[in-house]
């Protein structure tokens, strides 16, 4: 017989090792523990499959502090080599259904990295893409990731030193507000390269995806005055750039520079300035990603002293019908 249930607090050890090797279990354990701290995951919130009491599949649901549903799937487990791996996927899907349309899920997403690492451990990549086609998942994104790291408490490495540039004026959120900034990532979103972004400007308009993009990044941990617009001397806006924590690690938001104003140099004084901020507050490790078409903003991450160390594709569930 198999069940599904939610797990109790106690069974955090017994969640973790679900289809997984022995070593990555602790790694499991302490991503858990960190995400109910941060208030992107919960107890209840994260479930097992079990046939005659033994676990055979998990996944719990993640979504950013403070928001009341989950906006994501991770840790998906299942024996991926059985030979009834699907039947198996499309069982613990039906009661996520049940679950999601209980707790109102709109949309729900699921990222996938190669190579699999520390903590989602996504091994059978071919597999899980698979299954999540089986389950009316659909592609929408596929990005380089990459990742800045410095030493612990130095504050003034030679890349992240902010660039004296009499070009560029900066104000920040607290200067500016909210209309400046919705209005800077609408014209810089203009003409991207982000496939996803342009699909999204296209379906519901420029200034409706800009609201919703600052609405997202609002959800984020911040300071105001991390979040800067750029001007020219004459009070012309030339980009934005908007330094951000995720619950798992520090990122680069967003950044853009206005269509009239690239290929000028800007990115990398906007890029470098974030990073400065982030650096100053005490983040020794960025990451950051970029759709896998955008070029030129890949190789802007790489001249900050970024390193590409994995691809990422995003999967979305759209309806519940």
């Amino acid at each position: 017989m198999i069940t599904f249930r939610p797990i109790f607090v106690h069974e955090l050890h017994a969640f973790a090792a679900v289809s997984t090797p022995t070593h990555r279990h602790q790694s499991i354990i302490d991503y858990v523990q960190e995400m109910f701290t941060k208030g992107a995951m919960r107890p209840e919130w994260c479930f097992i499959l079990e046939r005659e009491g033994v676990g055979i599949g998990r996944v719990a649901f993640w979504t950013l502090p403070g928001k009341d549903s989950p906006s994501d799937i991770v840790l998906l487990d299942l024996p991926w080599e059985d030979e009834n791996g699907s039947e198996l996927a499309e069982l613990l899907w039906q009661h996520l259904l049940v679950t999601c349309r209980q707790m109102g899920v709109q949309q729900l997403g699921y990222v996938l990295d190669s190579p699999a690492m520390a903590p989602h451990w996504q091994d059978h990549a071919e597999q899980r893409q698979k299954i999540l086609g089986n389950l009316g998942f659909h592609l929408q994104r596929e990005t380089s990731r990459f990742e800045w790291k410095n030493n612990p408490g130095i504050t003034s490495a030679p890349n992240v030193l902010p660039h004296m540039d009499e070009r560029v004026i900066y104000r920040s959120l607290s200067e500016v507000g909210e209309i400046a900034f919705i209005d800077a990532i609408m014209r810089g979103s203009a003409s991207t390269l982000d496939r996803q972004i342009a699909q999204e400007r296209a379906e519901y308009g420029p200034l409706s995806q800009a609201q919703e993009i600052y609405q997202d990044l609002q959800g984020m941990s911040y300071e105001p005055d991390w979040w800067e617009l750029a001007y020219t001397p004459d009070d012309q806006l030339i980009g934005f750039i908007i330094p951000t924590r995720s619950p798992t690690f520090a990122t680069i938001g967003y950044i853009g520079v206005l269509p009239e104003f690239r290929g000028r140099g800007y990115v990398d004084l906007l890029l470098n300035r974030g990073l400065f901020s982030l650096v100053q507050a005490g983040e020794s490790c960025i990451r950051t990603d970029t759709d896998l078409q955008n070029q030129p903003m890949a190789n802007a991450f790489l001249r900050a002293g970024f390193h590409l160390f994995a691809q990422r594709s995003e999967y979305r569930f759209r309806s519940f019908g």
